[in-house]
């Protein structure tokens, strides 16, 4: 068991170092149409402004629980930090649906992207909760392209 355990980490490990966030612009090399349609019809591509909105009526605390939604892979290796260290995903970009993008764009290959959606990846943001207060139902397969 122990020696199935190690081939599989090493098999994965590097899968894992290279899921890192690169931010929507570094996508519209290749897929300019898509980010195009994105930028331009996507809320998501704007979300931050919501963040700037706030920002003075609720508490620093109260804020970070807006960046889960907000940003693409704030809590996560490689994501939105702040404002002033990772200005590139202060959005919710393509990674939130896609995830990281890094190996993706160096390899153009896609198995190293998502490509296939579930409502489990769009849960995490729109729970039945915030559907009822905000108003906004998940895009599934329409999104932004």
């Amino acid at each position: 068991m122990k020696v199935l355990f190690i081939i599989l980490l090493t098999l994965f490990y590097p899968l894992t170092l290279s899921a890192q966030y690169i931010g929507s612009e570094a996508c519209k090399v290749c897929h300019a149409k898509q980010y195009e349609n994105f930028t331009k019809y996507s809320r998501m591509s704007r979300s931050f402004e919501a963040i700037e909105k706030m920002k003075n009526k609720i508490t620093p605390e109260e804020l970070k629980t807006c960046y889960q939604c907000h940003t693409t892979g704030y809590g996560k290796r490689g994501g939105f930090v702040s404002l002033e260290k990772t200005p590139h995903l202060k959005n919710t970009g393509c990674e939130v649906c896609h995830g990281p993008g890094k190996r993706h764009a160096e390899t153009r290959n896609p198995k190293f992207i998502r490509r296939k959606f579930t409502l489990q990846i769009c849960e995490p943001c729109h729970t039945e909760e915030r559907v009822r207060a905000f108003r906004f139902k998940p895009l599934l397969y329409g999104g932004a392209h």
